[in-house]
């Protein structure tokens, strides 16, 4: 998918340079500004989230999120560069997780 294969420290730099409102966390936005702009330069944030709607069709998730499982599932199966399941669990954990593992995208 993505295919960071990244130290903590590069990791830390990344998410200085995709934090934009300074918090310590990437948000869902600034993660699928990144992506978006890491993956084709040309995708933009609607066709990114549009790409995150497609797993409400195979998940049981509420409406508008994503279960961490299913982010890191996807980073590590899909693609032609895919994530090892330690750096999709860093690069997952970034965007902030609720108690219940879900991921609001929206």
């Amino acid at each position: 998918t993505i295919g960071i294969n990244a130290s903590e420290e590069e990791i830390s730099m990344m998410v200085g340079e995709i934090d934009d409102d300074i918090n310590g966390r990437i948000g869902f936005d600034e993660f699928a500004a990144a992506m978006s702009k890491r993956i084709c330069p040309n995708y933009s944030i609607t066709q990114v989230n549009d790409a995150f709607r497609m797993f409400q069709e195979e998940t049981e998730a509420p409406q508008g999120h994503i279960t961490y499982d299913d982010l890191v599932k996807a980073l590590t199966e899909n693609g032609t560069k895919r994530l090892t399941e330690e750096r999709a669990k860093e690069l997952v954990q970034q965007l902030g997780p609720d108690q219940d593992g879900l991921i609001n995208y929206v």
